[in-house]
This record gives structure tokens, C-alpha cells and sequence, in this order.
């Protein structure tokens, strides 16, 4: 046999034991033989000694034959890499999946499952080394470990440089339901013990950034003027005058389109993926019990929640109606939030953040920044305070009302004002008690 070198045939030839010739290291290799799978099983012995070689192929033989009775895949289960299993998840699964819930599994896959658990074979994953993933994520964007990881490139600039709790638990979630469903099909032994360590970033209520009153109306004026802006004449600084023109027909366009986007949100609740996809078939216009005009939106079920029926705050078809005058792209089946093509906006995260950078709120009070998420806050907190039962908003906004008494808890105290903002305490008044038989005195 010119192709191997030291071949040893056992079990009647169901294993075979082998070296390659011309290798440096010498060391054995396997093709095995089981009952009811079709073709070889080959595996690396990883070892050089002949007895050690040949009590280790027999084990093996024996534990494969013991895995295919159960159902699993030993042909694919022995040699699968963490990166391939993902991908036959994935691509299992994809169809089946929001557009929200796609790009938050090839994110967590491409930022932290493959560079951490890509290469390493399913099989020899075990739970010290899966535990130790944790720590490495925890510190993933802390620049000392970078640096000594040799992990070069910018950080991006809505990475947390701690992961929230809730970031760490929806990781969990993904890889237990990624080694569950390999095991499933037969291609993972054994899922690993997977669970993310607490980590504390502040003490008390977790408040979303969000706007004062006054701080909406400052916005909402601002806007309003933003889309007037027309051509600028300044004194040039050799004399003479510089004409510097305004915004074009496609940036007047763009800034209706977020004038009215913030409008709207702040009015709805919506999520900005939510708002993104609406179509102007999901919204109609009914009544409510007296008669007053109500803007009803179906939300996609590709969103993150899924469908629900969301009914707007007083007056929001107002704006969608000033919307639909200047757009080109009004048919049932068109986007609403759109550009000149036609096509949904992807996001107007940078724009609101420079509008409110040009005005001095892009932190709040605690210094967080704001995004266009802070409108969804601060639509939840003005409907608290306007007395809208936590129920019943859990349930316009696609959430819960554990989440809501989370992240809320300071609005539900303000509700509660009249009744915690009670005068100075006085000693309550003692009622008369008659002089017991007994003699003794009576306890109080």
C-alpha cells in the first residue's frame, strides 16, 4: 500500500489504523467502518504510539456506533466546526425570520460567535471553555484588551463598551437555540452549559433617554423652520458678498421626510424598523365612541413584535396627510417614509442626531445620548402622565408592562403625586380607654 504506511486492520476490517508516509510527524489516523452509515468515518488519532493508537480507535469505534443507534450524524457530528453549524442553522431558519431577527443573527454571528467559537469543532466544545466566551464579550470593545489582543479598527460609536444585561441574555438565547436545534439533527452530541453572567452598570431604574416638554417644543419649532431654509447671503472677508444656496429639491425632500418622521414617532410609538417598513395601505382612519377621528396602523408582521394594530395620539393623520402633498410616491403598495426613488429610507439616525447636536440635546440631564429611539420614550412617558392605562399602552406599543414598570418607574411616581405629596404627619389622636379591673397597666 503505497498510500499508507504502518496499516493495521481491526474488527474484521471495520477499523482501519494507518500512517501517511512522507510526513515529518508520524502520527496514526483512522477510517472506520459503522453499521448503517454510509461510506468512512476518518478521524486523526493523534498519536505515534501503535497501542495507544489502537486502544483509542477501538473506544472510538464502540462510542460511534453506540451515537448513530441514538440518531446522531457521526460522519458530520466528529469534524463540525462551530462556523459550519451556524450556517446550516441559518440558512434552515432564515425564511422563517424577520427582517429585525436576520440582521440581529448575522451581527451577533459576525462580531462575536465566529471570532470567538468559528473554528473550534462542536464536538470538543467544552463548558470551561464556552464559559470563558463571556469574559472575552464582557471586555469585546474595552480598548486595554483590544490592544492586547491585537484587535486593531475604530470602535464603533453606538457600541456599549459594557453590554447591557439584556444584550448578554438575547446572545444566550441564539446559542442555546443554535447547539439545541444541532442536536436535534443530529449533528451536536451534547449542547453546552450556556448561561451569561450578571453584569451592573447602574443601580435603580434603567431610564431611556427621552425630552422634556420643552425640550419637544424647541424640536418640533426648530423643524419647522429647518425646511424653510432657503439661500444664505453673508459679507465675504475681502469684502464683496457670498451667496452660499440652500438646500436642494432632494435635501428639501429629505428634511419634510424627517420633520414628519419625528412628528410621527413621537405620536405613535412606533419602532424606527416599524416606521421604516409602513406602507400607505397599513394606516386608514376611524372614529373612537365620540365621534373624534383616530389614525389606525397594522404594523408588518416582519417586524420585531410581529403584527399588532396601533391606534396614534389626536391629530397624527394630520401629519401624515401634510406628508402625502409632497411626496410622489402615495400609491397603497408605496413606502411612506421614502426618497425620490421610491425606496424606504433605511434610517434617519445621523440626521436627527446632527439636528439635535446643532441644538445642544443630543445628551440628556445624565448625559446619555439621544437617538431617534427617544421619541418611542417619550411617547410612552407623555401617555403615562396623560393618564393612559399601563395596560392598555404595553399593549399599543408591542411590549410589556413588566418593561414598562422597569423603565418607567419614575413617570408612574409622578402619577401618584396627589397622593405621596400628603401634609406634615401629626401623632394620630388616642380614643379614650376605660380603667382595666385588674389594676394593671394596659399595653399599647
Amino acid at each position: 500500500m503505497g498510500f499508507y504506511e504502518n496499516a493495521h486492520r481491526l474488527r474484521d476490517g471495520a477499523i482501519f489504523l494507518y500512517s501517511r508516509p512522507g510526513r515529518k510527524k508520524t502520527t496514526y489516523q483512522v477510517r472506520l467502518k459503522i453499521p448503517g452509515v454510509g461510506g468512512y468515518v476518518i478521524r486523526s488519532v493523534k498519536t505515534a504510539e501503535l497501542n495507544a493508537a489502537i486502544t483509542e480507535v477501538e473506544d472510538l469505534y464502540y462510542e460511534l456506533r453506540a451515537e448513530q443507534k441514538q440518531g446522531l450524524d457521526v460522519k458530520l457530528a466528529g469534524n463540525l466546526r462551530f462556523k459550519d453549524l451556524w450556517k446550516r442553522f441559518y440558512d434552515t431558519h432564515r425564511a422563517g425570520l424577520s427582517i429585525h431577527r436576520q440582521k440581529l443573527h448575522t451581527a451577533f454571528a459576525k462580531n462575536y460567535f465566529i471570532p470567538y467559537l468559528g473554528e473550534h469543532r462542536v464536538a470538543d466544545m467544552a463548558d470551561a471553555f464556552v464559559e470563558k466566551y463571556w469574559d472575552w464579550r464582557i471586555n469585546y470593545y474595552n480598548p486595554i484588551r483590544r490592544e492586547a489582543e491585537g484587535r486593531d479598527g475604530p470602535i464603533p460609536a453606538n457600541a456599549a463598551r459594557v453590554p447591557a444585561q439584556k444584550t448578554l441574555e438575547m446572545e444566550a438565547g441564539m446559542l442555546r437555540q443554535i447547539f439545541r436545534w444541532g442536536k436535534r439533527v443530529g449533528c451536536v452530541k451534547r449542547e453546552p452549559w450556556i448561561k451569561p453572567p450578571k453584569v451592573s452598570h447602574t443601580k435603580g431604574v434603567v431610564r431611556r433617554p427621552t425630552f422634556s416638554e420643552t425640550e419637544w417644543k424647541r424640536i418640533y419649532e426648530h423643524l419647522r423652520e429647518w425646511v424653510k431654509e432657503d439661500m444664505v447671503t453673508a459679507e465675504g472677508k475681502n469684502g464683496g458678498t457670498l451667496h452660499r444656496a440652500g438646500p436642494n429639491a432632494l435635501h428639501r425632500l429629505q428634511r419634510e421626510m424627517l420633520r414628519h418622521y419625528v412628528l410621527f414617532l413621537a405620536n405613535s410609538g412606533l419602532r424606527p424598523n416599524e416606521a421604516k417598513q409602513l406602507l400607505w395601505r397599513d394606516i386608514r382612519e376611524e372614529q373612537d365612541e365620540d365621534g373624534t377621528p383616530a389614525l389606525v396602523i397594522e404594523v408588518s408582521p416582519s417586524t420585531k413584535t410581529g403584527a399588532r394594530t396601533v391606534v396614534c395620539r389626536e391629530g397624527t393623520g394630520h401629519y401624515l396627510e401634510r406628508l402625502k402633498k409632497i411626496s410622489k410616491h402615495t400609491a397603497p403598495d408605496n413606502y411612506i417614509f421614502c426618497g425620490f426613488d421610491g425606496k424606504a429610507i433605511n434610517n434617519f439616525t445621523n440626521a436627527f442626531k446632527k439636528v439635535l447636536s446643532d441644538m445642544g440635546l443630543l445628551e440628556d440631564r445624565w448625559g446619555k445620548a439621544r437617538s431617534v429611539y427617544s421619541l418611542r420614550h417619550f411617547y410612552c412617558t407623555q401617555s403615562l402622565l396623560a393618564g393612559v392605562p399601563i395596560h392598555m399602552l404595553a399593549k399599543n406599543r408591542g411590549t410589556s408592562v413588566t418593561h414598562i414598570e422597569h423603565h418607567y418607574s419614575h413617570v408612574l411616581t409622578l402619577m401618584q403625586a396627589k397622593q405621596l405629596q400628603t401634609k406634615k404627619f401629626r401623632p394620630a389622636k388616642k380614643e379614650p380607654t376605660s380603667t382595666p379591673k385588674t389594676g394593671q397597666e394596659t399595653r399599647q
